[in-house]
């Protein structure tokens, strides 16, 4: 069943308004989830800056020490979790639905909706990207006779609504995940990946290598790669959108501007 933009979006929005309802019915539940999230976050956001944090640092300091790069990702997964208590002591009076909960609680209230927003629409974004990713790698399926022609996920297609409609349009701007040129990449590694040789030859002679990216022929070692096709045969997709080789890839010349308009 095909859904127009305007129907995808107000299924999201309609979810979002039904979660924000659940939540103030089942502060207590939610709570304990959120908390259980945060501390989830956090671990994440440790190893994320553990592994990655004299990356940040180098942007400010020449030479990171590794004590910097302790620092940072504790102190960043400190953060969270002191954000998210306070979040929950907010939640705990905003949501409570209370006559008198005067100005400041009405201000609160629509702050703490409009953050609600911010991060579903964020998880709806990136969940879409995946389901991108996935798409590619059953069209390539489709393609070489092993599988029925798939259908663009609804997540990846609520995605593209919310991005295309001139009320939420302006979410892309503010979205910390949302890397194009990285997610079209992806999907072009998940189809060559799922390719045989021949066929993925000929669809990188046929639509790729003249498109003007730079050094073309280093998609080949991509699809070529190992450790991708491994990934991708894993239905790995998203250590497949994170891999640090498409990171290299498109850090090249203008590379990243050319994957960014390619699909």
């Amino acid at each position: 069943m095909e859904f127009d933009n305007n129907t995808i979006i107000a299924a999201v929005g309609g979810g979002i308004l039904i979660a924000i309802l659940l939540f103030c019915l089942l502060k207590g539940v939610m709570r304990m989830l959120l908390l259980a999230g945060g501390i989830a976050l956090a671990a994440g956001a440790w190893i994320f800056f553990y592994k990655n944090g004299a990356t940040f640092i180098s942007l400010v300091i020449a030479s990171p020490q590794p004590w910097m790069v302790h620092v940072l990702a504790w102190g960043v997964a400190i953060l969270i979790i002191v954000v998210m208590i306070h979040g929950m002591r907010w939640c705990a009076n905003v949501f409570t639905l209370h006559r008198n909960g005067g100005p400041t609680g009405v201000i609160t209230t629509i702050l703490m909706c409009m953050l609600m927003l911010w991060v579903t629409t964020i998880g709806i974004s990136y969940y879409g990207d995946i389901c991108r990713i996935a798409y590619y790698h059953d069209l390539a399926e489709a393609q070489m006779g092993r599988a029925e022609q798939p259908q663009l996920p609804f997540f990846t297609r609520a995605k593209e609504a919310i991005r295309t409609s001139g009320l939420t349009a302006w979410l892309e701007r503010i979205d910390p995940l949302d890397n194009p040129a990285q997610t079209n990449l992806a999907c072009l590694v998940a189809f060559g990946c799922t390719l045989d040789e021949p066929t993925c030859m000929s669809f990188y002679q046929g639509q790729l290598a003249n498109r003007g990216i730079p050094h073309p022929y280093r998609l080949l070692d991509l699809f070529r790669d190992p450790g991708l096709r491994t990934m991708v045969q894993e239905k790995s997709y998203v250590s497949l959108l994170e891999n640090e080789r498409l990171t290299t890839f498109l850090q090249f010349k203008d590379s990243e501007e050319y994957i960014r308009k390619i699909l």
